[in-house]
């Protein structure tokens, strides 16, 4: 008999107990949390110049705390810039944490994801209809702020960047429950979803704060490992985290058919029982708990954590040579290396 199929997005968790504070990631970096405190201001100033009705119901979400890591990368990779330099660090900051915001808004509505930094989604809250508006006005924001604050080649990137991720996230529509598995089109998705972002944000930020060319693609080459380490570890966090720290539920992917690195690894031991596995539980015949628990002894975590370390090592050269590997700079972003490797949230 087929077990009832478990909906996705239905977990909820009262008042985020035993959730982390996500300013505490930036905890180690006061020139960052500093920086992001001006962002947060530029972000509020936003919402206040809608009109009252539009202003109250986005005020929230804008003001909701989350880890604000693509905005604390720029931060970090304009390094000190100059007085001169940095209004325009802050207004790309602030500009990639609208657009981040954007797509989180539309990323719940498809994923039909009750949660979002362990609070109701807005579509939860607002409706789908109203909520896909209020995403396309953080676009608008977003791009409005990098048309009048940020430099030409900056706004040019991030309008690129945009293209892909949107074709990104067409793509992992399409594959969902996709069989055989191609550890390839895995990683292409997961550059599409995160890597670039990361490797955006350093780029712009490095420009921004008046660093060279060479210096910031260097750093975007650091950025893209660091987004493929940071995005493979968060689809790790989804088969082994505690829902309660994430603050959202877990097996999500694998619910709704978003297979990521760990399903990858199955496949290659292998394949026909990985797919036996993986149609039961589509089919409601075996639940994702018990698959998860079957899979933690095969060593396919540890298996993926080799992945985001690789990565992690690979952005690590980067900055060793661009920063040296001995400099105060270069130990803040090891600093922020090893936190993005130790995270649980």
């Amino acid at each position: 008999m087929a077990l009832p199929r478990r909906r996705i997005g239905t977990w909820v968790n009262p008042a985020g107990e035993n959730r982390p504070k996500m300013s505490s990631f930036w905890s180690p970096f006061p020139r960052v949390r500093e920086g992001l405190e001006r962002v947060r201001v530029r972000l509020q100033q936003q919402a206040e110049a809608l009109p009252p009705d539009l202003r109250d119901e986005l005020s929230p979400l804008v003001r909701r705390e989350g880890k604000s890591l693509r905005a604390g990368l720029i931060l970090l990779s304009a390094g000190t810039p100059s007085a001169e330099h940095r209004d325009a660090v802050d207004a790309a900051a602030a500009a990639i944490e609208l657009l981040h915001l954007a797509t989180l808004v539309h990323d719940d509505i498809v994923d039909q994801a009750a949660l979002r930094r362990g609070e109701p989604a807005l579509f939860q809250k607002l409706g789908p209809q109203k909520a896909v508006l209020y995403g396309d006005l953080l676009f608008a924001a977003a791009f409005r702020s990098v048309s009048r604050d940020v430099g030409p080649g900056s706004a040019r990137s991030l309008a690129d960047l945009v293209t892909i991720m949107a074709t990104s996230e067409i793509q992992q529509l399409n594959d969902r429950f996709r069989l055989p598995l191609s550890p390839r089109r895995i990683l292409r998705k997961t550059m599409g979803k995160t890597a670039l972002l990361f490797s955006l944000s350093l780029y712009v930020g490095a420009r921004e704060g008046g660093r060279s060319e060479e210096t910031a693609e260097v750093l975007r080459r650091a950025g893209y490992a660091l987004g493929m380490a940071f995005q493979i570890q968060d689809d790790l966090l989804d088969w082994t985290g505690d829902m309660k720290v994430l603050g959202k539920p877990v097996l999500e992917d694998l619910v709704s058919g978003i297979y990521t690195w760990p399903a990858a690894l199955a496949w290659r031991q292998d394949a026909a029982k990985t797919r036996r596995e993986l149609t039961e539980v589509k089919e409601g015949r075996l639940t994702p708990e018990a698959l998860r628990d079957r899979w933690a002894t095969q060593g396919f975590w540890e298996g993926t954590q080799v992945l985001v370390t690789l990565y992690a090592n690979r952005a690590r050269r980067d900055l060793d040579r661009v920063l040296g590997a001995e400099t105060a700079e270069r130990r803040q972003w090891e600093i922020f290396v090893e936190s993005l490797l130790k995270r649980r949230f």
